[in-house]
């Protein structure tokens, strides 16, 4: 009989919310230390010269595996940490001991899809929301300066250059923040405050804050709601994983088809789509998901006989 490595501290979900924030803030500060000494001594330039010499595009890869290496150390390391501190067994506590099917996978790809056009019209609403000048010339340059930072990573020249920046950009952040995301943060904030909904919109709205953009802030809460979901419905960190990499890996794959065409790069990099189809899209997005439901349910009668 297969058993599985159960924690040995087992800690209170308040106790284990405390934990997670102060593992974080010491990864993040280990993150960009271990990062930034990599680059200073690849490029052969001051600490201080670092963000803006990341911003160009000859620098592009090593900027590409620094932010790839920083998401595992901030994001992978607590959700380990707080699966060893969580009541239960460590694997299930990571959401990797649920099983997936074929049929849930194929409805995680079609949420995702319509999760493209959702985020594409919350996008369009974004830039019609009214706001000051100087707000929205701090919005600007927010968004200016992740533009600038994206496509000074999506350098790609070759089918090899899309494969490395598909895993780098989109398989790597995929996995360590779905980890931290939906495994440790909102399934914490669930077990703390018996409050499912309220743990999905709290860490969507994390999960996008920590992308530092105006412009997107919406269309990433909604992915994350929509990834914090299925989390919950499924109990499985597969599925969120597939779909943040599916989310991911379109806009990287876009990326390189328009490579060479300014034009294409900025409507790519825009991601808007008229409002009314978002409307459309969250039809689907609620159909698809009385599906997986439905699913879930025909697998637990199945365990249960």
């Amino acid at each position: 009989m297969k058993t599985e490595t159960r924690s040995f501290f087992q800690f209170s979900p308040g106790l284990r919310l405390l934990m997670l924030l102060l593992v974080t803030a010491i990864c993040f500060i280990l993150g960009s230390v271990i990062t930034y000494f990599f680059v200073a001594q690849y490029l052969k330039i001051d600490l201080l010269e670092i963000p803006t010499a990341l911003l160009l595009p000859q620098n592009g890869r090593i900027a590409l595996i620094s932010n790839a290496t920083a998401a595992l150390i901030a994001f992978l390391l607590p959700s380990i940490v707080v699966a060893f501190i969580s009541k239960g067994a460590i694997v299930s506590n990571l959401g990797l001991s649920q099983k997936i099917n074929l049929r849930q996978g194929a409805i995680v790809i079609l949420l995702a899809l319509f999760g493209l056009v959702l985020s594409g019209s919350l996008a369009t609403v974004t830039q019609a929301i009214p706001m000051g000048a100087d707000l929205k010339s701090w919005a600007k340059g927010l968004e200016n300066t992740y533009k600038q930072a994206m496509l000074a990573m999506m350098q790609m020249h070759s089918i090899g250059d899309l494969l490395i920046s598909l895993f780098l950009v989109a398989m790597i952040p995929s996995i360590a923040e779905e980890f931290y995301f939906r495994g440790a943060l909102q399934k914490t904030l669930r077990d703390w405050s018996g409050a499912p909904i309220l743990a999905i919109v709290i860490t969507a709205i994390l999960f996008s804050a920590i992308h530092f953009s105006f412009y997107g802030f919406l269309s990433r809460m909604a992915l994350g709601i929509l990834l914090g979901l299925i989390y919950e419905q499924t109990k499985s960190i597969w599925l969120p994983m597939l779909m943040h990499f599916i989310n991911n890996g379109v806009a990287i794959t876009v990326l390189y088809f328009a490579r060479g065409d300014q034009k294409k790069i900025d409507q790519t990099m825009d991601e808007t789509m008229p409002w009314y189809w978002g409307i459309i899209s969250i039809v689907f997005i609620i159909f698809l998901f009385m599906q997986l439901k439905k699913y879930n349910n025909a697998g637990l009668e199945k365990k249960i006989q």
